[in-house]
C-alpha cells in the first residue's frame, strides 16, 4: 500500500531494578515476546502480542522480504534452548491499524549470533558465522 514500517522483535535487557539482588545486579532477561512497529514518517509506534511468539528470543537472524519478516534460530534464556524454528511474520499496513499474523515452521535451523546476507538479485542468501547448539 506504499507504506513502510520498521519491525523490532526480541533482545535482552537488564533485570528490573526491583528484582535485582547483590548476586544478580548485572543479570539480563529476555525482553517480552512482543513485536513493535515504528512508522518513521509519522513518528508513531505500536506493540503487538502474538500467540505464536510465546518466549523472548535473542541472537536470532532476521530477514525482510516484501511484507514478511523471517526470524531464524536464536536463544531463549527462559528455556535455555536454541530451537530450530523459523517464524514468518506478515505485516499488512492497512488504513487505521496494522494487521499482523505469524506462522511457526519447525524446519528452521538452530543457530544464533550469525548474520545473513543476500548473495545476488534472486532470493538467495548466505549465513555467516554464528554457532549451532
Amino acid at each position: 500500500h506504499g507504506k513502510t514500517a520498521c519491525v523490532l522483535f526480541g533482545g535482552r535487557s537488564y533485570m528490573p531494578a526491583g528484582e535485582r539482588t547483590t548476586e544478580t545486579w548485572n543479570s539480563v532477561v529476555d525482553c517480552p515476546p512482543q513485536v513493535f512497529l515504528f512508522d518513521l514518517e509519522f513518528g508513531c509506534s505500536s506493540a503487538h502480542t502474538l500467540p505464536e511468539l510465546s518466549d523472548g528470543q535473542s541472537f536470532h537472524l532476521a530477514l525482510a522480504r516484501e511484507d514478511c519478516v523471517y526470524f531464524i534460530g536464536g536463544h531463549s534464556l527462559t528455556s535455555d534452548c536454541r530451537p530450530p524454528r523459523l517464524f514468518r511474520l506478515r505485516v499488512e499496513l492497512l488504513q487505521g491499524a496494522p494487521l499482523l499474523s505469524c506462522e511457526t515452521l519447525d524446519t528452521g535451523i538452530s543457530i544464533s549470533s550469525a548474520i545473513i546476507s543476500r548473495t545476488g538479485p534472486t532470493h538467495r542468501y548466505i549465513i555467516l558465522g554464528g554457532y549451532q547448539s
